[in-house]
């Protein structure tokens, strides 16, 4: 009766968790430990990091400059950021690696991007009918507004016009922070379970939604991470960027593991 129970115990290890469990007993969240063992894993790597992040970076600035473009940089550069979630299981997993692995997120570009784009749509979706066209074409089509000094005299300029764009941009931030904190693990589920994009997201959302306000305050550590990064002149950020790939890596695996059942 024991082997039989240790026989299964040891089958359900390497089948992974299982998502049924995920959202019927729910699970913890530690943020800070997250961290923490983020910094160990890039520490383990710190030069091939760096290296990967400052290309991602080139890479970003160049998408992000074309009109029309740059509020869909982030589908179009996601399967290379992926590359730094592949080479952070492969640290914590002791396992041979180079720096071509840091690409490697390549090999599933397509659903990696779409999983990507998918939010993406939506939120500008969002902007475009909470914020207006005006503040869609610039932050997502990348489109430089024309200055008008007419704008502010006389009948043309209006506080209260002011405030009310600002209202609707906020709310239309506030919802879009929410989305993209829904779908925290997408990416990770195509990337180590090959879930298909809807689906990955669709599971992203259920887990994440079982502790939204644990990861919202895990991300919320996360950008002081990286304010603090760019404070120590942006040299800074070369160590928390690359920390944070791995933070959020090591949180995803704590949760949901590398091999979810349903």
């Amino acid at each position: 009766m024991e082997n039989q129970e240790l026989d299964n115990e040891l089958l359900n290890q390497k089948n992974g968790k299982s998502l049924r469990s995920l959202l019927e007993n729910g699970y913890e969240t530690n943020s800070i430990e997250y961290i923490k063992k983020g910094i160990e894993l890039f520490k383990q790597d710190i030069g091939s990091f760096i290296g990967f992040i400052l290309i991602v970076a080139v890479a970003q600035g160049i998408i992000s400059s074309i009109p029309f473009v740059k509020g869909f940089a982030s589908a179009v550069i996601a399967p290379i950021l992926a590359g730094g979630f592949i080479v952070a299981r492969m640290i914590d997993q002791k396992e041979a690696r180079s720096f071509s692995n840091f690409f490697d997120g390549t090999n599933k570009y397509t659903p990696l991007a779409i999983v990507t784009l998918i939010p993406t749509v939506i939120i500008a979706a969002i902007f475009l009918v909470i914020g207006g066209w005006s503040y869609f074409k610039v932050a997502f089509l990348g489109i430089k507004p024309a200055f008008d000094i007419n704008h502010f005299s006389g009948m043309n300029f209006s506080y209260s016009s002011l405030y009310g764009f600002a209202g609707r941009s906020g709310l239309a931030g506030l919802i879009a922070a929410v989305i993209s904190v829904l779908f925290l693990f997408g990416t990770f589920l195509v990337l180590f379970e090959n879930f298909e994009p809807v689906k990955a997201l669709d599971i992203s959302r259920k887990i994440i939604g079982k502790k939204f306000l644990n990861w919202v305050g895990f991300l919320f550590l996360i950008v002081l991470f990286n304010v603090a990064g760019a404070i120590c002149l942006l040299v800074g950020l070369l160590v928390t960027i690359p920390s944070s790939i791995c933070a959020l890596y090591v949180a995803y695996e704590d949760v949901v593991g590398l091999n979810l059942r349903d």
